[in-house]
């Protein structure tokens, strides 16, 4: 199999627009947090990671993008975005791939469609489209003009870390030169409203892997990383940030819609992905059903190595896709030697892990692991490793 090389990154998150206000807020250990503006929500529960607004026309070149939705504008800005980084003014069409994951597709059209529809009794045709859930994957091949394999993948929480080992795969097996891979999902006032009825938004700022955590904040965002062959990378003088391999994700056993209760099978799986690397960026966001099993998984995967944690969700907000900005942050710290901070958490942590917290770490980083759990069971692991 043919060796895979991350040489872009594209992120649109709560802190703008690029892989440096993305950078630079995480290893400060800043709080992309902030009190929602787009809709409506009781007191208490107000914070969310929303992302900036992005320019319809500095992205969008076609006449059909001009009917583009949120999500996936996001989605086409970070591919943008990464392909700039990359350094690829020019793509070959038939050459290229296009892997994109979302747990929840287009939120703010459904909810306008369906409001529509049961007010009037039919919804704007003009708007449907967007409403298919590959709609993202059908924008952005069109504005990039790419022809060759696509897919859209969702996976719930590891919705991102999926399409990333989807698009992996094409590279290694030479089904493509390039393949752009990443995942995006948006903040929606009716899902906000489920989260808020279902008891797991946080009161304040979240804490994860914190054992006095009361719950997440719900945020958007997006991040594309450009895989290409890594001796075509070299051959081309590419800035290499990682190698990117994808382990098989398996699945444990779960309730179908809910976190798994026993640590053990999935300590099981993750064991020979974690066994040797330097950090982990856990999934945990301050829900304590799922920070206290991945705390319990992770602790007796590690076998008592002393291996660096942290998390993003707590910077970021917790969103199906946020898997795809944690292999993001993989690669950086892969690439520049810091692992940013876990924000929230109050020392000591869950389980006797080692997250950091505070300020970035300094350290050289071999192997950063991605441990992509989901509910249902489904865990979606990835390594981003030095060259």
């Amino acid at each position: 199999m043919t060796a895979v090389a991350v040489t872009g990154i594209g992120v649109v998150s709560a802190f703008g627009h690029g892989v440096e206000p993305f950078w630079r807020g995480l290893v400060a250990g800043t709080c992309g947090l902030r009190p929602i503006r787009r809709f409506e929500v009781p007191r208490g529960v107000a914070l969310g990671g929303e992302v900036p607004p992005l320019e319809l026309r500095e992205l969008v070149t076609t006449a059909i993008g001009r009917r583009i939705d949120w999500v996936s504008l996001m989605l086409l800005a970070a591919c943008r975005l990464a392909l700039a980084d990359a350094g690829l003014a020019a793509l070959e069409p038939a050459r290229t791939g296009l892997g994109l994951g979302s747990a929840w597709g287009n939120l703010q059209e459904t909810g306008a469609f369906l409001d529509r529809l049961f007010a009037r009794g039919g919804g704007n045709p003009l708007l449907f489209p967007n409403l298919v859930f590959n709609a993202p994957l059908s924008y952005a091949s069109i504005e990039l003009g790419i022809t060759g394999p696509t897919a859209m993948l969702s996976a719930a929480e590891a919705s991102g870390e999926a399409a990333i080992a989807w698009g992996a795969e094409q590279v290694a097996e030479g089904g493509v030169d390039v393949c752009l891979a990443g995942g995006a999902d948006e903040l929606g006032a009716v899902l906000h409203q489920v989260l808020r009825e279902g008891r797991v938004v946080a009161c304040g700022v979240p804490r994860p892997l914190d054992p006095a955590a009361d719950g997440a904040c719900p945020g958007e965002g997006g991040a594309v990383l450009v895989l290409e062959p890594l001796a075509r990378a070299r051959a081309r003088g590419a800035r290499i940030r990682a190698r990117l391999v994808a382990p098989p994700g398996f699945a444990v056993p779960a309730p179908v819609h809910g976190w798994a209760r026993d640590p053990v099978p999935l300590a099981e799986g993750l064991a020979r992905t974690v066994s040797d690397a330097d950090v982990v960026f856990a999934a945990a966001s301050g829900r304590p059903e799922l920070d206290g099993l991945e705390a319990a998984a992770l602790a007796r995967a590690l076998g008592g190595r002393r291996v660096t944690v942290t998390a993003v969700r707590g910077a970021l907000g917790d969103f199906g896709a946020a898997g795809a900005l944690a292999a993001a942050a993989a690669a950086l710290a892969v690439s520049t030697g810091l692992v940013p901070p876990t924000c929230g958490l109050a020392p000591s942590a869950r389980a006797g892990l080692d997250v950091v917290t505070g300020a970035a770490r300094p350290r050289a980083v071999r192997v950063a692991a991605v441990d992509g759990l989901a509910r249902g069971g489904l865990c979606r692991p990835l390594r981003l490793e030095a060259v």
